[in-house]
């Protein structure tokens, strides 16, 4: 079996499924038309599926042999943001667009289907085929799925690929360990007494001490951590008031804290609360911490990092070792956390003209040449685990 000449049969179908579900995206918990189109394309496959949760699709492969069982995961959803490159397939929705690469994670898992169908009486095991939704928003796609695989009896391993726009084609990642940092999503709501422009004695501002909480809490990690424990703390919304002379009754600071070490979250969280109660309450005003949601770090398995390395070098891709630590994260954690699994990155960087190798930007683009090799490290590592 020739698995590049298996997986490039199948290259122009991997391209225009990207560009179907890159044209028709759809923000996380609302995939209607994203979960409906794979339905469909694993029916014409054949291949039987489960519908679970808000919309995720696991389809099942079954070997012509018992075995064990491997779970590969794509995610589904889209982002908030208006689409600016000008291409034959850009966004057909206003203010939606895939600019993660969600669209190209959905398409190469469907490409391996079509070839994992061709050559399953030769596998000794079960494949699930993971199409998880609200990646972008931790809308418990990867726990439902988790549930859905542990009441048929569990898997031995999963894997998942997330494409890298700053990584040349060719190139990949797969580390042993922590691949992504862990990720929190904090508000914090400050509370005064709104009141007249005019007379701000007679009212409790709540953006003053809202204005110093926020760049006393970007400091925590310099002024309480080791400079060598990589910790990101990122307000990335604050919103006060109706108009230039109305003081408001509130100011609310939004934002994400990245970290790689479990035992961080909860201390951080702490020295971040403990801030801005004390600063709000020297100005009169109270402050409150809410931690909307969060994924652990994606920390991948040592024996499953390995044979990574082995099928990606087995396909001709190069190996790749990131200088420094990557603080992006991704809801992959809740199930590595539960199956032993890895977490690679193919590169898919794009040198055309108007458009950026950087994730959740308007510009974002992605080298179509670089999906092939995700479909042929989807069916080599499933042939090698399922021998």
């Amino acid at each position: 079996m020739n698995i590049h000449e298996l997986a490039s049969k199948y290259e122009d179908y991997t391209i225009e499924m990207r560009r179907y579900f890159h044209m028709h995206p759809e923000l996380g918990l609302q995939e209607e038309n994203t979960s409906r189109k794979i339905q469909e394309e694993l029916t014409a496959l054949g291949i039987p599926f489960e519908v679970v949760g808000c919309r995720n699709v696991v389809g099942r492969i079954d070997g012509g042999k018992p075995g064990k069982r491997l779970a590969i995961r794509a995610d589904i959803d889209a982002l908030p943001i208006q689409e600016e490159v000008e291409w034959e397939a850009k966004s057909t929705v206003p203010g939606v667009m895939h600019a993660c690469g969600h669209d190209a994670h959905a398409a190469t898992l469907l490409a391996a289907a079509k070839c994992l169908m061709e050559i399953k009486e030769e596998l000794a095991g079960t494949i699930y085929l993971c199409f998880q939704v609200a990646e972008e928003i931790s809308g418990n796609g990867p726990q439902d799925i988790v549930a859905y695989l542990e009441s048929q009896g569990g898997v031995d391993r999963i894997i998942g690929n997330h494409v890298a726009a700053p990584l040349p084609v060719g190139m990949a990642i797969a580390m042993t360990g922590t691949q992504f940092a862990g990720n929190c999503q904090w508000k914090l709501t400050i509370k005064g007494r709104g009141g007249h422009g005019s007379r701000p004695d007679q009212a409790i501002d709540p953006i003053r001490p809202a204005a110093m909480i926020l760049n006393q809490i970007t400091m925590i990690p310099s002024n309480y951590f080791d400079p060598f424990r990589t910790l990101v703390i990122s307000p990335c919304m604050i919103h006060a008031g109706t108009a230039y002379n109305i003081i408001p009754d509130t100011c609310t600071i939004e934002g994400n804290l990245r970290y790689f070490n479990l035992e961080d979250l909860d201390t951080v969280l702490a020295r971040m609360t403990e801030i801005a109660q004390h600063t709000a309450a020297a100005f009169g005003a109270s402050a409150e911490l809410e931690k909307i949601a969060y994924c652990p770090p994606v920390v991948n398995d040592a024996d499953s990092a390995a044979m990574a390395r082995e099928v990606i070098q087995e396909i001709g891709t190069g190996l790749y070792e990131l200088p420094t630590p990557n603080t992006g994260s991704d809801d992959f954690s809740f199930m590595t956390s539960v199956y032993p699994g890895v977490y690679v990155q193919f590169g898919c960087m794009s040198n055309e003209p108007g458009t950026l190798p950087a994730h959740h930007n308007s510009r974002f683009f992605l080298n179509e040449k670089g999906f092939l090799p995700v479909v042929e490290f989807f069916v080599a590592y499933a042939v090698k685990y399922l021998k």
